[in-house]
């Protein structure tokens, strides 16, 4: 054991979380034991690793000792080293050498650093973006044994983007990592088990029946162990679940004001600070604290109840890709006397109605109203929109921009979409202003403008906005405005795949296509 591994344990959260890209892999780093697969064999450090040394020297000598027996093949001096080059401990931080070194150990079989190097090519650090490789590693350090790669291996067999999409292989390596105590798996196993994926509490072995497996896992592209199918509404369970989305991606600050530290709550307990946060991150776009906002309205949890408001919020939800909402909205739109809700506030030209209603109809949604008549045509639910727009109603001119910038029930004008965008956006519409500044970064020519768009689009995404994600994805796919980065192109998509959008999914589909190994292992049919 060489000086300062020590250090290098107390500081490998930090390092690992800054090269996981994915929300669902920071779990997996999150490493406080002493005990844990990566560093096993470390021991407390003596007395004498405390105390300051006053020449460099004696730091410098350490480092040739290291480097020495990296150069002899020690594997544990291989990794070490890697590690110090990665952290800049007594060398000069170098992403390149880091690399480097544990990819030498990794070629040794040590499952250690087959983990570490996974992560680096997961990541594109050091190496060039490689999820393929990325895979193969994950896949031996889990074959030995190591609960962290056990888990992220078994990611990769759900997210369809690597190897094809197998939930039953999936299940058995979360499992395993279960138990040997992993506790993201331990989670992870409990909503496999939640959806049929599993064998629930008895520890059988999975479900045989293939198709009624695939009947239950999700049927639109998603990332990880995110379940489309909505959670049951008879107890807090679905309120639980919402906040635990919103903890995963929410600032400092909406964090603070719903008092989530640690854990999520488990009921939609909002004082008036935590129903601010919410609806200001809701307005920079996050489908989150939208979702959230429309089941505090559904159930009038810290507002007053209001169902066609509560489906308003689920809508916007739904546009902003939130895989929760859809079974949300499809529930309430079935609840006793919403239809009659919602026909008399439309019937006296409420705006937020009108939105709704016609928005359901594009969905494809008010089929559910069938037995109460609640069709409308395609021409009323223009109409509607049309009405409500002219009153200004925001959410209205945002859906009817939608309309004539994908050409339903109108004929597509993208120069309309963006007028209508515009006015939205001069009534204090943030998601307006930033549909705005999604699309003007594929045609703006002006370097100073697209420079000033993208550090909006910066931080919107930092703030929530799934469209900003997306966004500054192709700018980092294109090159456009940016420095051309894919590893930083893929770190946005998954951010916003992991939260819903197909959009994203599919892009990096795409540029997973584009290097795509020729052997059968990888190879992933559309029908998939």
């Amino acid at each position: 054991m060489f000086p300062g591994l020590g250090h290098l344990v107390r500081l490998k959260n930090i390092i690992l979380l800054l090269l996981l890209t994915s929300t669902a892999l920071i779990g997996v780093v999150a490493q406080n034991q002493s005990n844990s697969p990566v560093y096993k064999s470390y021991k407390s450090p003596s007395p004498s690793a405390q105390l300051k040394r006053s020449d460099i020297d004696y730091n410098l000598m350490h480092i040739f000792v290291l480097e020495r027996k990296a150069y002899a093949g020690d594997v544990a001096a291989q990794q070490e080293l890697g590690l110090r080059y990665l952290l800049g401990e007594g060398v000069e931080a170098d992403t390149l050498k880091g690399a480097f070194w544990i990819k030498r150990a990794a070629e040794q079989n040590s499952a250690d650093a087959a983990y570490n190097l996974g992560i680096l090519e997961f990541n594109g650090m050091g190496l060039p973006w490689n999820p393929f490789d990325s895979y193969k590693l994950f896949k031996s350090a889990a074959e030995q044994g190591m609960p962290e790669a056990e888990y992220i291996f078994s990611m990769f067999l759900t997210e369809n983007l690597v190897v094809p999409r197998n939930w039953e292989e999936a299940y058995r390596w979360i499992k395993k990592s279960a138990e040997a105590g992993y506790a993201p798996a331990k989670e992870a196993v409990a909503d496999f088990e939640a959806r049929g994926l599993g064998a629930g509490s008895q520890g059988q072995n999975v479900k045989a029946d293939t198709a009624s497996s695939k009947r239950k896992a999700p049927v639109k592209p998603t990332l990880s162990f995110a379940f489309l199918d909505a959670e049951p509404d008879t107890t807090t369970q679905s309120d639980a679940i919402l906040l635990k989305d919103a903890l995963r991606e929410a600032t400092p600050q909406l964090k603070r004001a719903l008092g989530l530290s640690k854990e999520p709550t488990k009921t939609l307990d909002l004082d008036t600070a935590g129903m601010r946060a919410i609806r200001e991150a809701a307005e920079e776009g996050s489908p989150e604290a939208l979702t959230i906002l429309g089941r505090s309205y559904e159930r009038g949890i810290g507002v007053r109840r209001d169902l066609v408001t509560a489906a308003m919020y689920y809508i916007r939800a739904i546009r902003m890709s939130s895989p929760r909402a859809p079974g949300l909205l499809a529930r309430l739109i079935e609840q006793k006397g919403f239809f009659e809700l919602i026909k008399s506030r439309v019937e006296q030209h409420d705006g937020d109605a009108e939105f709704t209603w016609a928005a359901m109809n594009a969905l494809k949604l008010d089929y559910l109203m069938a037995q109460k008549e609640g069709f409308i045509t395609d021409k009323q639910a223009l109409e509607f929109l049309m009405r409500a727009a002219s009153a200004n109603h925001i959410q209205a001119m945002i859906e009817l921009g939608l309309c004539y910038y994908s050409g339903r029930w109108v004929q597509e004008d993208q120069r309309q979409a963006m007028v209508l965008w515009a006015k939205a956006s001069t009534r204090g519409s943030r998601e307006a202003r930033l549909r705005i500044s999604a699309l003007s970064v594929r045609t703006e020519k002006n370097m100073k403008v697209l420079r000033s768009t993208i550090a909006e689009l910066e931080q919107a995404a930092q703030k929530g906005s799934v469209l900003a994600q997306v966004a500054l994805g192709y700018c980092y796919e294109t090159g456009t405005g940016v420095v051309k980065k894919i590893p930083e192109a893929v770190r946005w998509y998954r951010s916003s795949a992991q939260r819903g959008s197909q959009d994203a999914f599919y892009a990096l589909r795409r540029l997973h296509d584009q290097i795509r190994p020729p052997d059968k292992e990888f190879q992933i049919s559309d029908l998939e």
